[in-house]
C-alpha cells in the first residue's frame, strides 16, 4: 500500500512538473546567445547610439481560454521600474512580433494591437539605454489575457494600464535580457582641405624708395633726362 501511494506521489510529481514545463514561453531571435540585447536594438537618443528597432519575438503554450495578450518590458535596475514598451489588444492568434514592429505609428504591428507610452515619453518601443559604464537587466513579461479588447486610453500613466492587465491576466511567459550602454559616436568637425594645386598668395614685395641727395648737393640729371 505504501508503496502504491510512493508511486502515485511521484507520478503526480511527475505531472507538476510536466505542466510547469510546459507553461507559456516567450523568446527571442535577436538576442546574443548571452541573453544580450545588441545595438541594433538599444535607443537612439539621450547619449545612446542604437537604432532603437525592437527585438523580434515568439511565444507559445497559453492557455486554451486566452482571448488576447499584452507585452511589458521593463527594467528591472530602476527601483520604480521602468517601462520600455507597452503593447496591449493582441489577437489570440497571434505568436510573434516581427523585428522592429515598434515603431511610434504602429503599422508593423498585428491589427487592432495598440502601443502606450514608454517612460522616456513617446509611444512605441524605447530600447536600453543604461547609464555610462553600467549594464542592465530587462525584463520581457508577455500576458495572456481572458478578454479580447482592453478598455483602455493609452496615453494613460503606464502604471494604471499594467494594474488593468494584471486585473485580466491567465498567465504570463518571461524573457531576460541584458544591455551594456552604447555610446553615441562623436560628431567630428569636417576639416576644410585645401586642394592639391593651390598656390600660396605671392610675398609682397617692399617699396622702392627714392634716393635723396646729400645736404648741399644737386643730383644730376641721368644722361638723356636733361631738362627743357
Amino acid at each position: 500500500m505504501r508503496r502504491r501511494l510512493a508511486i502515485a506521489s511521484a507520478l503526480a510529481a511527475g505531472l507538476a512538473a510536466g505542466a510547469a514545463q510546459a507553461g507559456m514561453w516567450l523568446s527571442s531571435p535577436d538576442l546574443a546567445t548571452d541573453g544580450t540585447l545588441t545595438q541594433t536594438q538599444a535607443w537612439d537618443r539621450d547619449g545612446c547610439g542604437g537604432r532603437n528597432l525592437s527585438p523580434a519575438l515568439r511565444w507559445g503554450g497559453e492557455a486554451p481560454t486566452t482571448k488576447s495578450f499584452a507585452l511589458i518590458i521593463m527594467d528591472a535596475d530602476v527601483k520604480k521600474g521602468f517601462r520600455h514598451w507597452m503593447v496591449f489588444n493582441i489577437p489570440a492568434g497571434v505568436h510573434s512580433l516581427a523585428a522592429g514592429a515598434g515603431t511610434a505609428d504602429g503599422k508593423a504591428l498585428p491589427k487592432g494591437a495598440v502601443q502606450a507610452l514608454n517612460d522616456f515619453g513617446p509611444k512605441g518601443y524605447g530600447g536600453p539605454c543604461p547609464p555610462p559604464g553600467q549594464t542592465h537587466r530587462y525584463v520581457f513579461t508577455l500576458y495572456a489575457l481572458n478578454k479580447d479588447t482592453l478598455d483602455l486610453n493609452p496615453d494613460q500613466p503606464a502604471g494604471a494600464l499594467e494594474s488593468l492587465v494584471l486585473t485580466h491576466a491567465l498567465d504570463k511567459g518571461r524573457l531576460l535580457a541584458k544591455s551594456p550602454r552604447f555610446e553615441a559616436a562623436p560628431e567630428k568637425t569636417a576639416e576644410k582641405a585645401k586642394p592639391a594645386d593651390e598656390k600660396p598668395p605671392p610675398k609682397a614685395e617692399p617699396a622702392k624708395s627714392e634716393a635723396k641727395p646729400a645736404p648741399g648737393k644737386t643730383a644730376e640729371p641721368a644722361p638723356g633726362d636733361t631738362p627743357k
